[in-house]
């Protein structure tokens, strides 16, 4: 049975010594009746992971002693960005919770001429963003990673384009003639940098289909039927990790 794991970030940390958060605390000791001696896991979402033991257990405070640190406990070799047309709703929460659980580093919410959500203003982006980071968190828990994804703030098409570095994997899943399939990727074994593409809801517009291939992005070809955006997501990472030897 694998043991339990809790999240603390960096700054909880002195020397072996870890302190959970309130939340945690009482997660850990009401909730799953740890104590005293108890084994568990203490992720910081930064990509370290300790192995060790509670040596102090109340309902507002645990403390745990490391026994071994696991640098990038749980992580894929590969650094994987999924850039996803921001979908209206909660429609965007499936996409980083399923995608954290698949291994994804970095999601991009991203805004296109056909996108049914466009940039709102500051004080909703943020109260959106940490609602993402509270799911990702929770996703990273339960499939045991040791890295919190990245959330960036919603960017346009282009400016996604322009800053993604043409050196990385850059796959676009557009239904184009020329659309090849993952099979190419056995062509790039050993790839670090993998930045994949997702549509909204009513897809790219001409131009922007024109604007993401001059920007160097493989087109892939999903088959004759059209899935959800927040089905794509999930489902272009999982295909992508497999081809990738990732989910073995």
């Amino acid at each position: 049975m694998a043991i339990p794991i809790f999240y603390a970030p960096p700054e909880n940390r002195s020397g072996d010594k870890i302190a959970l958060s309130p939340a945690e605390a009482h997660h850990a000791v009401a909730v799953m009746r740890l104590k005293e001696g108890s084994r568990v896991m203490v992720v910081d979402g930064c990509g370290m992971a300790a192995r060790g033991e509670i040596i102090a257990a109340t309902k507002s405070r645990v403390e745990i002693v490391s026994h071994a640190d696991i640098r990038n406990f749980g992580e894929p070799s590969v650094r994987l960005t999924l850039a996803a047309g921001l979908s209206v709703g909660e429609k965007f929460d499936t996409v980083v919770e399923k995608g954290t659980e698949l291994g994804v580093r970095r999601f991009v919410p991203i805004i296109s001429e056909k996108s049914k959500v466009k940039l709102v203003e500051p004080a909703k982006a943020a109260a959106r963003r940490t609602r993402l980071e509270k799911v990702a968190l929770a996703a990273m828990k339960q499939c045991r990673r040791s890295y919190r994804p990245d959330i960036a703030t919603p960017l346009t098409l282009r400016l996604f384009l322009d800053e993604t570095d043409r050196e990385d994997l850059n796959l676009a899943f557009l239904p184009v003639e020329k659309a090849q399939s993952l099979d190419l990727l056995k062509a790039h074994a050993g790839v670090s940098r993998v930045n994949l593409l997702v549509g909204p809801e009513s897809g790219f517009s001409e131009e922007e289909t024109d604007y993401i291939l001059k920007a160097g992005f493989v087109p892939i070809s999903l088959g004759p039927r059209i899935l959800r955006t927040e089905t794509a997501g999930p489902v272009v990472t999982a295909l992508v990790m497999d081809r990738l030897g990732e989910l073995k």
